[in-house]
């Protein structure tokens, strides 16, 4: 694990839909980094906000990109950087996880990130994806070229993700199941998804965090064997061991 950051600099900021795209040069995390991983940035100039967490996106032997949804002054100040301007990098932090060849992928809204992530990982699967609309379902030509079947649906049409899920519930059946997306959705998927696919279920826990490396402890989320902290045991947790309440 990382335990310090480095200063690394902007090659790109693009937007995708409603999101932005920042994309730092860096030759580094591609010898480390693994799937589930995660990174903190924060800013290399003086500025009252702790840096954040920011699931990998891309990741190649030259640069690493993160994707994310302006929500907060934090990530305003991101969304304004330009090619030569410097940020902050701690990582890769997090528990690697260790996905199928092929299995099944739930995304909702930004939660698409880590899930992309993934499937560089594996060799196919499925994907169900929902946005709130079409400009926002980024990435669906990828997700085909990398085998996985990709099933969407959007708010703007009156769908959300669980229905999608349920309407193709039985394609669930005897695959791994991977989750990332609001609580309320995860909650409502849970709630739709028979005991034996709960069993194979993992989920994606975000938390606000200040350091990404388990001093803080403001990361700990609620399990059936006690609290464990996202940030060094996560973010990926066993569906039927986190406490979504």
């Amino acid at each position: 694990m990382a335990t310090t950051f480095r200063i690394l600099p902007v090659l790109e900021n693009k937007k995708l839909g409603s999101y932005h795209k920042v994309t730092l040069t860096d030759r580094e995390m591609y010898k480390s980094a693994a799937c589930g991983n995660f990174i903190m940035i924060g800013f290399s100039m003086l500025d009252p906000y702790l840096p954040r967490p920011f699931a990998l996106f891309e990741v190649s032997k030259e640069t690493l990109s993160v994707l994310f949804k302006v929500t907060g002054k934090g990530t305003e100040l991101l969304s304004e950087v330009k090619k030569g301007d410097s940020l902050k990098v701690l990582g890769p932090l997090g528990k690697k996880i260790c996905p199928p060849d092929k299995g099944v992928l739930i995304a909702g809204g930004i939660g698409i990130a880590p899930i992309y992530y993934q499937t560089g990982f594996m060799k196919g699967g499925i994907l169900f994806y929902g946005a709130k609309s079409k400009k926002d379902l980024i990435s669906i030509r990828e997700f085909k070229n990398r085998g996985f079947k990709v099933k969407t649906i959007t708010e703007e049409k009156g769908g959300l993700v669980p229905d999608l899920v349920e309407k193709h519930k039985g394609e669930l059946n005897g695959k791994q199941i991977f989750i990332c997306g609001p609580l309320g959705m995860i909650k409502s998927i849970k709630s739709i998804l028979t005991k034996e696919q709960i069993e194979k279920s993992y989920v994606y826990i975000e938390k606000i965090m200040g350091c990404g490396i388990g001093g803080c402890k403001s990361c700990a989320v609620k399990t059936t064997d006690g609290y464990k902290l996202v940030c060094t045991e996560g973010p990926v947790f066993p569906l039927n061991e986190v406490e979504l309440d």
